[in-house]
């Protein structure tokens, strides 16, 4: 395998690697960021009724109280328009003094026909206010409670003033005779109605408790959100038009189902809540339907600075881990490479015929392969094994026994004695050149030692190196003797 093969694989395996664990990883954030939103919602459905239960109590009784205070009957009872206001603000100042919280936005006095005859904090009112041309009351439980002794707590959507909880009880006059028909008991002269108004404040009041965002609507109209614009209090009307228009479209169901919805660049999983109702009565059938409801939003947020490190991080380790990994192939590569070249080197001289050639250390890595080169050639050629060498003054080894051979010529000259040498026999060749070899040596003045094996085998490896440059059957050496000096000719032959 090729060290460009084994760099992709290690790189392809690192980067494999680190995009399974951002996968992981992320997979891991968005399971627990989808499985905290639907735990919010999932406590905020169950708050919301518990929450919209006791506003409806709280409204109920607020109403009870009211009418059982006494200046309302005398209100109500009186034909003088300034002894009415009187009484009404003495009744609606006690009320107020032993009342503690919020402040209905709504307090009135209605009397028997429906017509409005006192308000808090309202100079002067309009009697028919809360009826139709027909005269009729549009505000259906002033109606019922009119026609009997009931209490109840609903929602009512008063034109632009958007929803409001209402609570809705009857003014009893103690004092009036009994009819005998009534099966009430009673005589109910008027009624009090407390209502609050569902703005932007309090439903981010709401949603603060709820521990998600909140939406109370009106059949598919959005009345009041707790979106906040920036960071002030101020309702984000841009985001609570998207949510309209994904109510009215039929995006998100009138049921409890949880859906996933996208408002701006946030996803939030959202269900729809119908607003409670209570009486203390059983309402007659024609009553409307409830209209009212809440859409509980829990944000789908990613865990802030925590998700977006921990991600980070793992693409910081696996681009790290891939670099040193390329770096550490780079550096062994450049390390053990130029070993390798040097090793190589040694091979293709001794290929080349330089048999006296011996492997000095090249490293760490390869000393081992290169004493292990020197020692197989000490013992093929018959030279001292490293270690047992011997060196001259300059710390250099001696070599025994040096051979010397002619560069092969381009187009070397016919030998006249080349058909003698080409039927010569193999064995008796190689004698006769070494004793040649070594006789001329000696006459030379220069009677270096050398082994008939190491002589051979020298002999043998610029034999092959020739016959490739030659192109030719084989090769064979004559001994030659010129200024002093004694080397080896080639002689190739063709033929």
């Amino acid at each position: 395998m090729s060290r460009t093969v084994i760099a992709a694989v290690v790189a392809v395996v690192i980067a494999a690697l680190t995009a399974i664990a951002f996968f992981v990883t992320s997979t891991s954030f968005d399971q627990r960021i989808k499985a905290n939103a639907d735990a919010q919602l999932i406590r905020a459905h169950q708050l919301i009724g518990k929450l919209s239960q006791l506003g409806g109590i709280d409204v109920a009784n607020k109403a009870e109280r009211l009418a059982a205070i006494p200046e309302f009957v005398k209100s109500i009872k009186t034909d003088s328009e300034s002894e009415r206001q009187s009484q009404a603000r003495i009744g609606f100042q006690r009320f107020l003094a032993k009342t503690e919280g919020t402040k209905p936005d709504i307090i009135a006095l209605v009397d028997a026909t429906g017509n409005v005859l006192a308000m808090n904090e309202v100079q002067s009112v309009v009697a028919k206010q809360w009826k139709n041309d027909k005269g009729e009351s549009i505000v259906p439980a002033i109606t019922v409670v009119l026609g009997k002794k009931v209490i109840i707590s609903d929602f009512w959507t008063q034109g632009d003033k958007g929803l409001m909880r209402i609570g809705v009880a009857p003014v009893i006059d103690p004092d009036a005779p009994i009819n005998p028909k009534d099966v009430e008991g009673v005589s109910i002269i008027g009624a009090i109605v407390v209502a609050y108004a569902q703005t932007a404040k309090e439903t981010q009041r709401d949603a603060t408790s709820l521990g998600t965002e909140l939406a109370y609507v009106d059949g598919k109209r959005v009345v009041a959100t707790s979106f906040k614009r920036g960071g002030g209090t101020e309702e984000d009307t841009a985001r609570a038009k998207q949510l309209a228009d994904l109510l009215a479209s039929g995006a998100i169901g009138d049921t409890n189902a949880k859906q996933k919805i996208k408002l701006g660049d946030d996803n939030y999983l959202v269900a729809s809540v119908q607003m409670p109702r209570s009486a203390t009565k059983d309402l007659p059938k024609e009553y409307p339907p409830i209209t009212a409801g809440a859409v509980l939003l829990s944000p789908i947020i990613e865990e802030g600075s925590t998700s977006g490190t921990v991600k980070l991080f793992v693409l910081l380790l696996g681009g790290g881990a891939l670099a040193l990994a390329m770096l550490g192939l780079y550096l062994s590569h450049r390390r053990l490479i130029a070993q390798v070249d040097q090793v190589e080197l040694g091979v293709n001289e001794i290929i080349n015929g330089n048999l006296d050639r011996t492997f000095r250390p090249v490293g760490t890595e390869l000393d081992g392969l290169s004493n292990a080169l020197n020692v197989m050639l000490a013992r093929l050629l018959g030279r001292p094994e490293p270690g047992e060498e011997e060196f001259d003054d300059d710390g250099n080894p001696v070599v025994q026994g040096r051979v010397e051979f002619e560069e092969g010529e381009d187009k070397p000259a016919v030998d006249p004695d080349i058909a003698a040498l080409a039927q010569e026999s193999e064995p008796d060749y190689y004698k006769r050149v070494y004793t040649e070899y070594v006789a001329a040596r000696k006459a030379s003045g220069n009677p270096d030692e050398v082994s008939f094996e190491n002589f051979i085998a020298k002999l043998k490896v610029n034999e092959g190196k020739l016959k490739a440059q030659y192109q030719c059957r084989a090769v064979r050496f004559r001994v030659v003797t010129k200024d002093g000096k004694v080397t080896l000719k080639p002689v190739p032959i063709f033929a």
